[in-house]
């Protein structure tokens, strides 16, 4: 495969703070309907950097500067399932520390205590490093 080199847009702005040695304590990879605009929010704090995945993007042609970085992939519709388990996966690869997949349509203020019966189960991917591979736990 050969080596991703264009940055998702925001990129650059994780890619200074690398260099600077001032990491963030969060990356965010905005996913879906009002992407962009989560994402300017989110820079504009400066506590976290988020990134986005424009819906034309291809996901592998992309960089993803996360190695060593806790990442949450904020996840709207109509982006789709198998989208953001291959994003998850890619950014596994590229070596974030980890991966949490923040599904922003489900109402949190009401948990449950058992995973509902009509939604799929809950995967884990974890990253063989040495063969930089992303496989169902």
């Amino acid at each position: 495969m050969a080596k991703a080199s264009k940055l998702p847009p925001f990129g650059k702005l994780l890619t200074d703070r690398q260099r600077f040695k001032n990491p963030p304590w969060l990356v965010v990879v905005c996913v879906g309907a009002d992407s962009w605009e989560s994402a300017k929010a989110r820079n504009q704090r400066g506590d976290s950097v988020a990134l986005v995945l424009p819906p034309d993007a291809d996901l592998l042609a992309l960089s993803w500067p996360v190695k060593d970085c806790l990442v949450v992939i904020e996840w709207t519709q109509p982006a789709t399932e198998q989208m953001v388990v291959e994003l998850a996966k890619a950014l596994l690869i590229a070596g974030a520390e980890s991966v949490t997949i923040w599904s922003r349509w489900v109402d949190y203020s009401n948990p449950h205590l058992e995973w509902p019966k009509d939604q799929p189960p809950i995967k884990t991917y974890r990253v063989n490093r040495a063969r930089e591979v992303a496989h169902a736990a």
